[in-house]
């Protein structure tokens, strides 16, 4: 993917900076490779974890009091996940927060990398990190639409089949926007 896709693609995000956090909050990171063929980083997470064991989902975790912003959260997590340092990513903004299941409010922040860079996977918190070529959503792995409901509103959310791994929940719903900005703004 070129610089310009990725400069157009940064003009759709959210670029202003966040309020300070003030309760129990989260962040991840969509990370997104540089080339010809640019793919969506996901991890599995590892099945002894207490919280979401097995789930596919971006790299990512709760805010810390050490953390300058959100932005920090997302970006340490990232190191400590896959191994990913901060001068790897190139931030192009953020997606609106939302809510998962569980109620915990996450700050999705998009960011570009190179695919060769060297990722060191955590055991003790990932079983696997895979990429997801945006052309294989343009393909058809979307499998069904789960519907959620929260607060008497009701959200449909796509699950996705790739390589054995099932995206869905918080995870397929973010990358849902992601995909609506590409085919919307880009192609």
């Amino acid at each position: 993917m070129t610089d310009s896709l990725f400069n157009a693609l940064s003009q759709h995000l959210i670029n202003e900076p966040l309020a300070p956090v003030i309760q129990p909050q989260a962040a991840v990171l969509v990370l997104i490779s540089h080339g010809d063929n640019p793919a969506i980083l996901y991890t599995k997470r590892a099945a002894h974890l207490r919280q979401h064991p097995g789930e596919v989902c971006f790299p990512g975790g709760m805010w810390e009091a050490g953390d300058a912003d959100l932005l920090r959260t997302a970006q340490r997590e990232t190191y400590e996940e896959i191994g990913l340092p901060v001068s790897e990513m190139r931030v192009l903004g953020r997606l609106p927060q939302s809510l998962t299941k569980a109620g915990t409010p996450v700050t999705p922040f998009v960011a570009s990398f190179n695919p060769n860079a060297q990722l060191l996977p955590s055991p003790h918190e990932l079983e696997s990190v895979f990429l997801v070529p945006l052309a294989a959503f343009d393909a058809g792995i979307q499998v069904r639409e789960d519907q959620f409901e929260r607060n008497g509103s009701v959200f449909r959310v796509p699950v996705y089949h790739y390589e054995g791994y099932e995206i869905w929940g918080f995870t397929a719903a973010v990358t849902a926007q992601l995909l609506c900005l590409f085919r919307r703004r880009m192609f």
